[in-house]
């Protein structure tokens, strides 16, 4: 009986595969944390109506995390001023 020597062809095809270049086929999106919050009963009251007054001009459903979205928008480019005011209305 003779040993068997070298590499099998299985062995071979493997290391041949693993020298490819990397190909940018699928471009990776924006990946999401999860982060929770507390919210008041009020808040998520008016939280409903911004995501119903937006869902009527909007021509396919948005959810309320896409509405938080937005207001985080709104928010980024209001005044310091503005938003402390609406921080006080929630008071």
């Amino acid at each position: 009986m003779s040993k068997i020597t070298g590499k099998s062809k299985l062995a071979e095809a493997a290391e041949s595969t693993e020298n490819n270049e990397k190909l940018n086929l699928v471009k990776t999106g924006k990946k999401a944390t999860l982060k929770a919050y507390r919210l008041y009963p009020d808040d998520i009251a008016r939280l409903k109506k911004v995501t119903a007054v937006m869902n009527q001009e909007s021509h396919r459903h948005i959810s309320e995390t896409a509405a938080i979205r937005a207001l985080i928008v709104l928010g980024s480019k209001a005044s310091g001023g503005k938003l402390i005011r609406a921080l006080r209305e929630t008071i």
